[in-house]
């Protein structure tokens, strides 16, 4: 039997696993019950923290060392992946952990001038296409800093004035987006209003910091009035770029990106396409994946889910696992997902769990899924 993991990273409570060792923790425990089956290792990513290291397993290529700034200024060094005239860049290193100790800080002042730094240094690089992963950040600043850096102006640049001068300098690079959420910039629903609940930041100053964006995205949708490369309905309340689905990536990297000319796109959708993804679950009887939590969210724009809908089309069953399960049959009927596998069992009545690290749970659990569906 042939068996493909396509697995996301995996985050526990004090650890996250790379999309790279959770297949391999995977395989192990597959192994360990079916040692005779062939067990591939493809894994994936959304577009967020871990993108770079997905493609470079896939595609080889080349680590590019240059120096982009952080959140807060200062300068760091930076790599981006060169893969013949295309450059994949992760701006997750840049743009700060949204769950860390300096959430509160980094909404209000982080500045996402190193993703533009990256970006072009790419272009310059003589780059013609440049992939951009982009996940939840710290830095929400609508994306104006990467715009000012792309445009070559400093902090007192207008948005406006930097979104256009960043499209003149792309206009010959071909920009995609790997969003790893779907989230509009602003509006109720938004990437502003999901900052509550970040350490130190409440809704009253999670609508302050959106409040203090109003202008400048404002700007910046008047210098490119209808962004037309970001997703979903051109409805009357979602026709400007800033509440758009997809544009709350990175803080609004994604909208600022598309108001310079990208193409924003599902992240786990551009990875699949980048890995050829497709072509190997062609080759396969059965596909296991895994992320950090099967839900909506996972089965709409996840791993998860394009997996499943690509397994569909090839009539290939896939399982999936997962830390924690928040749907059932009925949510995954259809979806090309056959079976969902919480990562531990709950423990028997009057009995306490028994604790396991992450990747030895991973094991565990696909060694016993080997023993349901390994012929």
């Amino acid at each position: 039997m042939r068996v493909l993991m396509v697995p996301d990273a995996v985050r526990g409570d004090d650890v996250t696993i790379g999309a790279g060792d959770v297949a391999r923790h995977l395989a192990e425990g597959w192994r360990s019950s079916r040692d005779g089956d062939e067990v591939l290792l493809h894994p994936s990513s959304t577009g967020a923290h871990g993108f770079l290291d997905v493609l470079r397993a896939a595609l080889g290529g080349e680590v590019q060392a240059t120096v982009a700034r952080d959140p807060w200024g200062a300068s760091v060094p930076a790599t981006w992946l060169r893969v013949g005239r295309t450059a994949y860049v992760e701006t997750a290193p840049l743009l700060g952990d949204p769950h860390g100790p300096d959430a509160a800080r980094l909404a209000q002042e982080g500045s996402s001038a190193g993703v533009g730094d990256l970006v072009l240094a790419a272009a310059r690089a003589g780059a013609s296409r440049v992939v951009v992963g982009v996940g939840e950040s710290g830095t929400h600043d609508a994306g104006v800093g990467a715009l000012r850096a792309l445009a070559g102006g400093d902090a007192g640049t207008p948005p406006g004035e930097a979104a256009r001068g960043a499209a003149q300098v792309l206009r010959q690079v071909e920009v995609v987006v790997a969003a790893a959420t779907d989230r509009p910039l602003t509006g109720l629903s938004g990437a502003g209003a999901a900052l509550a609940g970040r350490p130190g930041v409440d809704g009253a100053l999670a609508q302050q910091v959106e409040l203090a964006l109003s202008g400048a995205v404002a700007e910046v949708e008047a210098a490119a009035p209808r962004p037309v490369s970001l997703l979903g309905p051109e409805t009357t309340a979602a026709r400007r770029g800033g509440r758009r689905p997809y544009g709350g990536a990175g803080g609004g990297v994604a909208f600022a990106l598309a108001s310079a000319g990208a193409r924003v796109l599902p992240g786990a959708e551009v990875a699949a396409v980048e890995t050829a993804l497709a072509e190997a679950i062609a080759g396969v009887d059965l596909v296991v994946t895994a992320c950090t939590s099967l839900d909506g969210d996972a089965i709409a724009i996840g791993v998860p889910g394009v997996v499943g809908r690509l397994a569909l089309e090839r009539l290939v069953p896939v399982v999936a696992v997962a830390p924690t399960v928040r749907i059932g049959r009925r949510e995954t009927s259809g979806t090309g997902i056959e079976a969902v596998y919480p990562l531990t069992d709950p423990p028997a009545p009057g009995r306490a769990g028994v604790a396991v690290d992450l990747g030895t749970g991973l094991s565990q659990r696909a060694g016993r899924v080997a023993r349901t569906w390994s012929r």
